[in-house]
């Protein structure tokens, strides 16, 4: 996927993760925003369907705050939709099931655990 990002990539210094309810499920900054950008640039191509119906989304900034770009994760149908402002969205195809894009997806889910389960690694017993 690396070569379908915006130019603006490199320049992301803040992410914010959003479900498709448009709750704020969390953030990433420095290294840690630095991390998720580089488990999407090594998403491997995959073969898109239909229904593009993202789960999540992530919004990128720049260290001034402005926005860079978005993209939205439908992990039902295999696409990326990349939208930078000014543009239309588009969309790239990636393999859902691949490390990177199941570590990406465990990152937002990680988000929507209660706190002390999402510390905790498990389920109370």
């Amino acid at each position: 996927m690396r070569d379908d990002l915006p130019d603006s990539f490199s320049r992301a210094h803040r992410l914010e993760a959003w479900n498709i309810a448009g709750d704020l499920l969390g953030t990433w900054e420095g290294s840690a925003a630095a991390a998720v950008l580089e488990l999407v640039a090594a998403f491997p191509a995959g073969e898109g369907m239909r229904c593009f119906n993202p789960g999540y989304a992530i919004w990128a900034y720049a260290a001034d705050d402005s926005l860079l770009f978005d993209l939205e994760f439908c992990y039902r149908c295999n696409w990326v939709g990349v939208r930078e402002p000014g543009h239309r969205q588009r969309l790239v195809p990636f393999d859902p099931k691949s490390v990177w894009a199941e570590e990406l997806l465990a990152r937002f889910q990680a988000f929507e655990l209660p706190p002390d389960l999402s510390r905790a690694g498990t389920a109370p017993g």
